[in-house]
């Protein structure tokens, strides 16, 4: 062992050197290992690391209306096949997920994520529209184009929700930003929350996981402003749990084409639960989380001087934690008993089955807040408009790839969703809905 270690401390010529004087029955065994050790890191990383995308679907899914322009005339397509021959980070060989490997772990990525602002990158020039509550108070929505440099037309539009207490301005959501608006050529716009990305808190009440009041006014005021626009949602995190409460609300009324889901803790309970449960979560990841909670309602806490719904000196005293939370203000502002009554109610996995428009809910299995055990498969299978695509590794928000700057595989996939379902049909709202073979402008039928 002595030998062995003062072959590595030498300088090149001096282990030279000493490899000759060495003998054979040692060197040959050295240069061995040393020449298989690559090969065998590389093996492990594509055992443990590298994630084929994992589909699960309906026996029987709904069709979806394709037309082409060139011989007008449309056709029915059975929508997962569709999916699968349009999104090829979805399906086929390369439907695959490979990590940073120095970021093949949850809880790696989820701090990346966090922590990784990624400045330098999908720079987007907003334009900022500020709408009134009938409760007075006050969402924002970021537009990418603005209307001055693209106006209302039949361009498709996302409309895109952040996570928990984050904005426009997330690196997440810009990435997806830049992507469909450079590469085909669509109009994105942002829901910030009230309270979130500089929004002012005019009423005393701020956001949550159930309360869909505000989308649907987001959306009510895109549809006047956009006539003509197919729209599709993508939701992320806690705002992909809005959004899908949101669609199985509306059901058949709803104005969305489709909606993308991405990172949701769907069973807020469980997923709380699941965070209390583990050491490091529950020290790492719930005072995060309700510090991040914590300091929104702090900084707007004038709005709420005025009412005896909370107590803000309880809130500043004894608030650590997201249950603590949810437990002294969410719960209050809107009217639960309880705060376990308030994740059981707010849980999109309760309107999955209610969903009537194309959906995909994409997760990483190694999610430390939305884990693995609370997805709703059982529901997704039940549901003809339902696709689940799952990766063994991503973390929460993360699925970063690459070597030295690394960058997010899932906006692949979801931007090919989101073209898959604007492309299958590109005539405007007017023109779909009195088209003889199509079944409303959203194009899909049972």
């Amino acid at each position: 062992m002595d030998h062995i270690t003062h072959l590595f401390k030498s300088g090149p010529s001096a282990l030279w050197s000493t490899l000759q004087d060495t003998p054979p029955s040692i060197v040959v065994p050295l240069i061995t290992i040393t020449a298989a050790l690559p090969i065998v890191l590389f093996s492990l990383y594509h055992a443990y690391a590298v994630s084929p995308v994992i589909l699960i679907h309906n026996k029987s899914p709904v069709s979806i209306t394709t037309y082409d322009s060139k011989t007008d005339t449309t056709k029915r397509e059975d929508l997962v096949e569709y999916i699968k021959k349009n999104c090829p980070s979805l399906f086929g060989p390369g439907a695959v997920y490979r990590p940073t490997p120095w970021l093949a772990n949850g809880h790696l990525q989820t701090a990346c994520s966090a922590m990784k602002e990624f400045k330098d990158l999908y720079q987007i020039d907003y334009h900022r529209e500020l709408l009134s509550t009938p409760d007075g108070g006050t969402v924002s929505i970021d537009w990418a184009p603005s209307l001055k440099q693209l106006p209302a037309d039949s361009t498709p539009t996302l409309v895109l929700l952040h996570g928990l207490t984050g904005g426009s301005y997330e690196s997440y959501i810009r990435a997806l930003v830049d992507h469909v608006t450079k590469v085909y050529g669509y109009r994105c716009v942002v829901f910030n929350a009230r309270g979130c990305a500089n929004t002012q808190v005019t009423s005393p009440q701020l956001f949550s996981g159930g309360y869909t009041e505000d989308i649907r006014m987001v959306v009510k005021h895109l549809r006047k402003t956009l006539p003509e626009s197919k729209m599709m949602g993508v939701g992320f995190s806690l705002g992909s749990n809005i959004l899908m409460n949101y669609m199985g609300e509306e059901g058949d009324r709803c104005e969305f084409l489709a909606a993308m889901s991405v990172g949701n803790p769907f069973d807020m309970l469980g997923s709380c639960l699941a965070i209390e449960r583990g050491w490091f979560t529950r020290k790492v990841y719930a005072p995060a989380m309700g510090g991040n909670l914590k300091k929104v309602l702090l900084d707007h806490a004038d709005a709420f001087k005025n009412t005896n719904i909370i107590d803000l000196d309880t809130v500043r005293s004894e608030v650590v934690r997201m249950r603590q939370f949810d437990d002294q203000v969410t719960r209050k502002v809107y009217g639960y008993e309880t705060v376990s009554q308030y994740y059981r109610a707010a849980s999109s996995a309760n309107r999955i089955l209610a969903i009537k428009r194309p959906f995909l809910c994409l997760n990483a299995q190694d999610d430390p807040i939305a884990v693995d055990e609370i997805l709703p498969r059982d529901e997704v299978c039940a549901n003809p408009y339902g696709l689940m695509a799952t990766t063994a590794h991503g973390g929460h928000l993360g699925w970063f790839e690459g070597m030295s700057n690394p960058t997010r595989w899932c906006t692949k996939p979801l931007a090919e969703y989101c073209a898959a379902i604007f492309e299958a049909d590109r005539r405007s709202i007017s023109e779909t809905r009195d088209a003889p073979s199509a079944v409303r402008h959203f194009a899909i039928e049972e």
